[in-house]
């Protein structure tokens, strides 16, 4: 039972909260009511409350006063302020001291204490796990590390260890199963969260898993590169239970509105005994390479045919490339070869290395040398590293076989340098982008390339980015929900409404009577 104490010098007001409440359903129970703050100082040196509603206003002691006191040494008592409308700078002043919540007492209903009361009560509750965590920490770590060392290398488990998982998992008709839970696009996410090592955004999803998973029977621990580990009790049932399903798809929801990304899971078989704990390991992660071959943001279950459909994948979509890139029968040889090995291992980043290599090496033999070749070779290069599935790294390679066509043909009387600057343009028309900084890239002044371009292209450089920036907005227009602002920032524009005046200025339309316009096309 939480212990609650009220301070308030107007009698009717005190007697009216302590009588309206339900304190036993709440799990609570008033040990004293006061009518000022020493006396409630008193009663907290004696009985050390959970919860104190405080008036204000009140003689010897103001709440206030009684608020810094005990918050001198205190930061776990919880604080309800009961105020009238004029004293709400004084509650702003309370509320930074770490008050819990304020109730107006002219308006206060039975209703309303009551949710304050249930709001404060979960506010001790977590704190209190907090507080607990932290005295356990030391001691959960070294189990930790040992239960790392025997998932990874099948070593050992010391004697504490074993005794543990035994009294945790110690359900007969239940099973033990293993999620590994992976962030997809986490050097992003790491990015949004201004966070280069991952520690932020690794102990935020865990503490917000530790919330899902409260009535669960579970073990987290967190792993490199956005992956966390997850052991819990799962229900005897062909395949996975619904109620695992059910946690699966919530904890997905909540992760995506959070951490704004998509969320994969690798899911082992069942097991009766802890001693199985490696081998479900290495099922989740085997499952959780899969989606480099299948995509992102769903769950991988772990099944023994998984490796022989994804050998069919790989077939399947490696010979769409290599019909794609029709005659070049130098280069579909050359994959093939690769296919086969990719067959073999299907290792995601084996793969990528590979398409990086040979992207590295054909532009190297294609391209003059210079300081443009070695960006759009870092580019491609780049895309192919972070790209999250099999199908994004044929895509990217497909667009460098296209761009090292287009290079290698006369287009017109374009030369190389504005053809650079084309490219360069639709690789980076979201980012900022300056004339220096075109010049730079292909080593020549400013003034020439300037001159060079509109001479080529009969329009200037900027007028240029600009309209490539109005045409790509409205492609998101079209196949996008994007609002306005965010179509103008992905383009290029950090102000909208410069954004609109140069759409306009382009198509003879503002973006909303585009968006309008494209509405009615598709009704």
């Amino acid at each position: 039972m939480y212990k609650v104490l009220i301070a308030e010098d107007e009698m009717f007001v005190r007697l009216g909260v302590k009588m309206s409440v339900d304190w036993g359903k709440l799990g609570m129970e008033v040990i004293a009511d006061v009518e000022n703050g020493s006396q409630a100082m008193e009663v907290y040196e004696k009985e050390k409350p959970d919860i104190i509603i405080t008036d204000i206003k009140m003689p010897i002691l103001d709440g206030i006063g009684l608020i810094k006191k005990i918050r001198k040494t205190d930061s776990r008592t919880r604080f309800i302020i009961l105020s009238c409308m004029e004293e709400f700078n004084i509650v702003r002043e309370a509320i930074s001291l770490g008050v819990s919540d304020y109730v107006l007492k002219l308006s206060m209903t039975q209703s309303d204490m009551e949710k304050v009361l249930e709001k404060t009560k979960k506010e001790l509750s977590m704190n209190d796990k907090v507080r607990e965590a932290g005295k356990n920490r030391h001691s959960y770590k070294k189990l930790e590390e040992n239960l790392k060392t025997f998932l990874y290398y099948h070593m050992e488990l010391n004697e504490e260890m074993g005794l543990w998982l035994n009294e945790k998992f110690a359900s007969v008709d239940r099973v033990m199963r293993m999620l590994i839970l992976e962030i997809d696009d986490y050097a992003r996410c790491k990015q949004i969260f201004n966070d280069s090592y991952g520690e932020i955004l690794g102990s935020a999803v865990e503490n917000i898993l530790s919330e899902l998973l409260l009535e669960e029977t579970f073990i987290l621990m967190q792993e490199q590169n956005g992956r966390i580990i997850i052991i819990l009790e799962d229900v005897i049932c062909d395949g996975l239970s619904g109620h695992l399903l059910e946690l699966i798809e919530k904890t997905r929801e909540v992760l995506k509105k959070y951490i704004k990304t998509s969320i994969s899971f690798g899911i082992s078989e069942e097991a009766k005994h802890y001693d199985r704990l490696p081998e479900l390991y290495h099922q989740c992660t085997s499952a959780l390479d899969m989606k480099f071959f299948y995509g992102v943001d769903r769950n991988n279950i772990w099944q023994s045919k998984n490796q022989e459909d994804c050998e069919l994948a790989i077939q399947r979509k490696m010979n769409r490339l290599i019909r794609t890139l029709g005659k070049d029968e130098a280069v579909g040889k050359q994959l093939a070869e690769a296919m086969s090995g990719f067959c073999q291992h299907k290792n995601p980043p084996t793969i990528r290395h590979y398409f990086e290599h040979i992207v590295n090496a054909r532009m190297c033999s294609m391209l003059p040398e210079g300081q443009a070749r070695y960006q759009i070779i870092e580019r491609f290069t780049s895309q192919i590293n972070t790209a999250q599935t099999f199908d994004k790294v044929l895509g990217i390679y497909e667009k460098c076989t296209e761009y090292l066509k287009e290079s290698s043909e006369e287009k017109g009387n374009l030369s190389k340098p504005v053809k650079d600057i084309i490219f360069y343009v639709s690789q980076h028309y979201g980012e900022d982008i300056t004339l220096e900084q075109l010049a730079d890239m292909v080593e020549l002044s400013r003034t020439y390339v300037c001159g060079l371009f509109k001479k080529e292209m009969d329009i200037n450089i900027t007028n240029y980015i600009m309209g490539y920036r109005v045409e790509k907005a409205q492609e998101l227009f079209r196949d996008t929900n994007l609002k306005s602002y965010e179509i103008a920032e992905k383009v290029g524009f950090m102000d909208e409404s410069y954004f609109s005046r140069t759409f306009k200025k382009v198509t003879g339309q503002s973006p909303n009577a585009y968006k309008k316009g494209l509405v009615k096309t598709w009704e």
